[in-house]
This record gives structure tokens, sequence and C-alpha cells, in this order.
């Protein structure tokens, strides 16, 4: 968390290094506790029996946890529990039979007891500074009596216009249970937001409203949208992710007080929470706040330290200019920028402290994969009466620094397109950039609009031909000042006009009485079908069927369907759909099937 001069939540500049990762070799205080396969069966063993503790002595002080949770799945074992002379505490510790990490950290007397693992497979315990295990860790954080904020700023982040439900995420309120929210429903990879603290039933306590508790859980959704990480405010879906595999989820706990937040590193695939302080109310907007703070300790659980330099010190302030800054440093310092971008780096920036890849940490050292491309062999841009390009049926995400999503339309004549492209998510990270390309692969327009976000084209004639419009994550400055692509991640919608004579192309065209092959799609997507209705019929059946996941399908004549415009949909819970209309019109009908969680080998058929 971040320096308190801009929001009474964070505090003082801290001082000292972060350190993101257990270091190889022990430390020259240290002491030898044996192999990482006798440490483990140590602990085991106490699972088993408690009275079997395992125990150490360092300084006079006593090194021994009760074993809340352990957990041991394909080698790798997580285990979790508290100290046994102090509740307010932590233990945590994982990894294999190489390699072993894990602390024991005594939050009252501030004392942090870290476990290590060298190079020959030895394991020491170590006394450490507790704010080498807990970066943000201030128990002696006072609110100040008041509060210096720039001024004519915004007091959150605004809605795109196009943000309109293309993931359970985007989007503005609409009365969602906030004890239900799910970003990737049905992926086995979980971080649980633990309100309960801070809520009466389904009520918010303290006057913060519903409509901020789904911000605050959107902001942290957003940071990791490019994962196939479900972040959930529903204890029944972490608590069975975790008995399916704790090494796949984390937990931070909302309090109900003021104080500064904080979370242990490398907390996540462990039942070590992180904590989760309120705003004061006199601060800042909840939702915004919270979600910000949020994100920035699950970075932390996450493995990942602070990102320092410049004036900031250990919490980099950002870049003005560009209005970019690192979710792992002053986060407060931009809050009020309008075109604020808060994203993960790699200390590209020429004053950087911290050299760390933050997306390695999590795809990789966590294991947490990438969300799947959801347009990996280019779309059809779909046009609507009059050449109409509605963000409802043409958006897309940019999961990885590497990808980018491609929409192909054709002109019979000259035609003019307008078009704008927005991020659409709250607490974005995508910087848009757009370049359209003719026949001969040659780009004809680009667009990455200065400190702004979107990507505009705006009376651009384009003469008969095929086209390519390739979005993907933009950049700008220069890394060392400015921003990379490397975290310009996320949601985005279109929205405009491609007037005169443009056309998209089809989509798989459905036969009377038979199946289509099957398709599978990530958690979120939608896949579109075809199909041309003939006059005089008295009913219309549509229907999928897939071999797993949970299709809705939604149908529409003579334009895509969306979640909130159809004929008719099913939406149940299985991974069969069927619907019926009588007496249809004849002409062109659309079909769409979200993945509401991811799905495989999904057919469609039509019957009239």
């Amino acid at each position: 968390m971040a320096p308190h001069f801009i929001l009474p939540l964070a505090a003082a500049l801290a001082s000292g290094a972060a350190f993101a990762q257990a270091p190889a070799a022990s430390p020259a205080r240290g002491v030898e506790i044996g192999t990482v396969d006798t440490v483990i069966k140590g602990f085991a063993a106490q699972r088993a029996n408690s009275r079997s503790m395992v125990a150490h002595s360092m300084n006079g002080k006593t090194v021994a946890a009760n074993i809340r949770d352990y957990f041991e799945k394909d080698g790798v074992v997580s285990i979790s529990g508290t100290a046994i002379d102090t509740p307010h505490s932590a233990f945590m510790l994982k990894g294999s039979k190489k390699k072993i990490y894990g602390y024991l950290l005594k939050y009252d007397t501030k004392q942090a007891f870290e476990y290590t693992t060298d190079a020959a497979g030895k394991v020491w315990l170590t006394e450490v500074d507790i704010k080498k295990i807990v970066p943000d860790f201030d128990p002696d954080f006072k609110v100040p009596d008041s509060i210096v904020r720039p001024t004519a700023a915004v007091p959150h982040p605004v809605y795109s216009p196009m943000a309109l439900r293309q993931a359970p995420h985007i989007g503005p309120y609409q009365n969602q249970d906030v004890l239900q929210l799910q970003s990737k429903p049905g992926s086995p990879y979980v971080f649980y937001l633990n309100t309960a603290a801070v809520m009466s039933g389904s009520t918010p306590l303290n006057g913060v409203t519903r409509e901020n508790m789904y911000r605050a859980w959107q902001s942290v959704a957003d940071q990791y949208s490019m994962l196939n990480l479900n972040v959930t405010t529903s204890r029944a879906v972490y608590d069975a992710a975790r008995a399916a595999n704790v090494l796949r989820t984390g937990i931070i706990n909302f309090v109900n007080q003021d104080g500064r937040s904080f979370a242990p590193l490398n907390s996540f695939g462990s039942t070590t929470a992180g904590t989760l302080y309120r705003n004061p109310s006199a601060g800042f907007d909840y939702g915004y706040g919270i979600g910000m703070t949020g994100a920035h300790e699950i970075g932390h659980q996450m493995g990942m330290g602070h990102d320092g330099g410049g004036t900031g010190g250990e919490y980099f302030e950002g870049i003005a200019a560009y209005q970019w800054g690192p979710i792992m440093g002053n986060y407060w310092m931009g809050a009020y920028w309008p075109n604020q971008l808060f994203t993960w780096s790699r200390g590209e920036y020429s004053t950087a402290t911290n050299r760390e890849d933050d997306l390695y940490r999590m795809t990789t050292v966590e294991s947490v994969p990438y969300m799947a491309d959801d347009n990996p062999n280019g779309r059809a841009l779909v046009l609507g009466s009059g050449g109409a390009i509605d963000p409802a049926r043409n958006f897309g995400q940019i999961e990885r620094n590497t990808d980018t999503d491609t929409f192909t339309f054709t002109t019979t004549g000259v035609s003019t397109l307008n078009l704008r492209i927005d991020p659409l998510e709250y607490l974005r990270m995508l910087d848009v950039s757009a370049t359209i390309y003719n026949a001969a692969n040659v780009a004809v327009a680009t667009s990455n609009l200065s400190v702004n976000r979107s990507a505009q084209f705006t009376n651009l004639s384009l003469p008969a031909g095929s086209y390519r419009l390739v979005v993907r994550g933009g950049a700008e400055g220069t890394p060392a000042n400015g921003f990379s692509n490397y975290s310009s991640l996320g949601w985005f919608g279109m929205k405009g006009t491609l007037t005169g004579s443009g056309t998209g192309s089809a989509y798989p065209v459905l036969t009377d009485g038979a199946w289509t092959s099957g398709k599978s799609a990530a958690a979120g997507s939608w896949q579109y079908f075809q199909v041309e209705v003939p006059a005089g019929k008295s009913s219309l059946t549509f229907g999928i069927s897939g071999a797993g996941g949970d299709p809705d399908m939604f149908v529409s004549k003579g334009q895509l369907p969306s979640s909130s415009s159809y004929a008719c949909k099913s939406d149940s819970p299985n991974a069969a759909e069927s619907c019926t209309l009588s007496n249809p019109a004849a002409g062109t009908w659309y079909v769409g099937v979200y993945a509401y969680s991811a799905i495989s080998s999904v057919s469609a058929r039509v019957d009239y």
C-alpha cells in the first residue's frame, strides 16, 4: 500500500527493500532445521498427531504453529495455521520435495520467522524484519486529521458507454447479489474476497452501498481479468475450489475498522489471508479505493514486491505526463487522473528499483494460466442496419501482450468508417491501439489516442476491397519514460458506422434438421450461427448441446442477440438448451451461444 499524503488509508513511506521471492541461500544468522523432506514429514506428523509438535527456539522466542490446513497434491504441499502462543498470527509453508518456503508471523509482537531452502536442499529458519514478509504492515497506523487531495479531479473512473456486460465483471452495477459475484464462473482458480465482516446479511455496513461493494470487487476483477482466475465474493465457490486444490486459491479478508491494509508475500496457494481495512468515510470513494488497494495487496499474495523509484522511494508515483503508474507502486498519486492507467510492471521505467516480471510471477511461479484467446483466427465485423457497429456484438479481449484481435470486413464501393474503440473495464489496464490493413497487408490507418486509452477513426474513406481491423494493446512514450504494452491488457468494445457499401462476413450457417460441428469457447465469450428461415413456417426451434461447461443460448432476427436483447433464450445451468418460436417471420435469424463457463464441443441445430 502507498503513502498517506493522498489518502488516509495509506501510511508514510516505508524504508528498505521489498522482497518478492525467497532467497536461495541461508542468511548468516539462520539456523539449519533439516532437509526439505524431514521438515515436511515433521509437519505431516504433527498434522496426524497434534502432540507431535514441530517447535524451535530462536533468541529465546518460540517458533511453533498450530496447523489449521494441510494440503498435498502432485508432490506439492501447502500448510497454513497460526502461532501456538498468539492468535493474531499466521503460519504458511508451501513447496515441493526439492524446495519449500514459508514463515511464521506474530503480528502483535511484530516478529517474523522465515523458512528458506538453500541450493543443497537444507531448510533454514531465520528471524527477519516482519516487513520483509508483509511489506505494508503498520500496526501503529493512525488516520490523519486532515487529508490533502488535488482539486478539479474525478473521484473515480467513468464507465465507457460501451460497457454492456460483455463479461460478468464489465459494466455498471445492476442489482447483482454482492455476496455471489464471480468474474470467471467455473474456473478452478479462485480468489475469494471475504466481505463477511463488513456486511450484515446482504447489506453493507457503515453506510457503504451495494454498488460500492460491487465496484470494489469489479476493480480487483479488472486487474486480474487476463488470467483464468475467478475473483469471487461467494464463500461456497471458494470452499469448493479450496477443497479441490488449495494451491489454486487465495483469500483476503475485509475488516470492519480503519487501518493500513496488508498481505503476506507468496500466500496465494494457501489459506493464509491478506487483510483489507475499510476506507475512512472522509477519505475516498469506497469502491475505487478498496478495489485498488485489494488489487495491490493480492499482488503481494502473488509474490510481488513494491515497484519503487523516483521521488516516491519504495513506492513509484507514476508518470503524470502519460497518467500511468504501476499498481504495485503508489497508485494514490494518480488516482485522480481522468485517464489513469494502473498496470502490472517489470520495472521498465528509468528509475525502477524492482525489475521483477509481475506477469511471470502470476502465470509461471504461481501457475495461474492466462485466459484462452477469444479471437485466435479473426472474425467478422458485425454490421447492423445502416452499417451500425454495435459494442454488444463487436468486442474482444487482449489476454497477453503478444495478442491481437482481428475483425474482417469488405467494401464493394467507396465507404466511410467512423469508429471508436474503448477499453471496457472500470479499473482498466488496456490502452487501445488499432490498425486497419487492406488486402495487400498495407496499413491504411492507425489510431492510439494520446493519454486517452481509446482508438478512433473519423470519416475514414475506404475504397472497395477487403480489410482487417487489428486491435492490440498500446503504449505511449518510451518504456523508460512512459509505458510499453507489457500489461496493456483487457476488454474492448467498438461503436460506430460503416456507411456506403460495407458488408461483414457470415457466421456458420445452420441447416434444417442437422447438427453443426462442435465448438469450444472460453468463459465469457460468444459463438454465433445464422440461418435463413423461409416464409410460411408455423414453428421454429433452436437447440444446442455440448460435452461440458454451461452454454447459454440467445436467438434474434435480423441482428446478433445479446444477453439483454433476444427473441427467445434458454439459459439453464445445463450443457443442452432449446427454445421455440411460433409463426416465425421469414429472414435471417441468429443464434448466440454465451459461455457462462468454459464450453467444449457445443453443436447447434435448427428445426422448422
